[in-house]
């Protein structure tokens, strides 16, 4: 590996993700999501039992005090709601309702939509070798993060 790859990699990386993310905003416009929005519902979707805000706002990658207000504006718009956590009092669990629940099919469509048209002609071995590192560089940075924050 060069110095070159080392630096720009990283930027690569990034800038890739941010334009999948922009895509994925002007296709779920018509939908009134915001990315953090469909990135909360998307999260919560994988997890019927609820979701602590805490956690919520580290998966969507925002702070919890961004994520309270977030969760206040979807709740009064009936994307969410919060109930007591059974096993901690001080803590919330956010739930999809009804209204998300049809949204969902909707945004994983459009969501395998821009994938198709983002990925239609990547060869499936470059593909699949760029999901191999990908997985690397997660595991490493994950180990990296519990070196520093086991609690993470």
């Amino acid at each position: 590996m060069t110095e070159d790859q080392v630096a720009s990699f990283p930027h690569a990386l990034s800038r890739t993700a941010k334009a999948w993310r922009r895509l994925m905003n002007v296709r779920l416009a018509d939908l009134g999501l915001s990315q953090a929005k469909w990135m909360a519902l998307l999260t919560l979707d994988k997890a019927p039992e609820g979701v602590m805000q805490r956690e919520l706002a580290c998966n969507i990658g925002i702070e919890c005090a961004s994520l309270a207000g977030l969760l206040d504006r979807m709740a009064a718009d009936g994307w969410v709601e919060r109930r007591p956590c059974a096993t901690d009092r001080r803590a919330k669990l956010v739930f999809l309702t009804a209204k998300s629940r049809a949204a969902i099919d909707e945004i994983h469509r459009i969501a395998r939509d821009v994938s198709r048209q983002l990925l239609q002609d990547i060869p499936a071995d470059k593909l699949a070798t760029c999901e191999q590192v990908l997985c690397t560089i997660e595991d490493q940075a994950q180990q990296l993060i519990s070196a520093v924050l086991p609690e993470a």
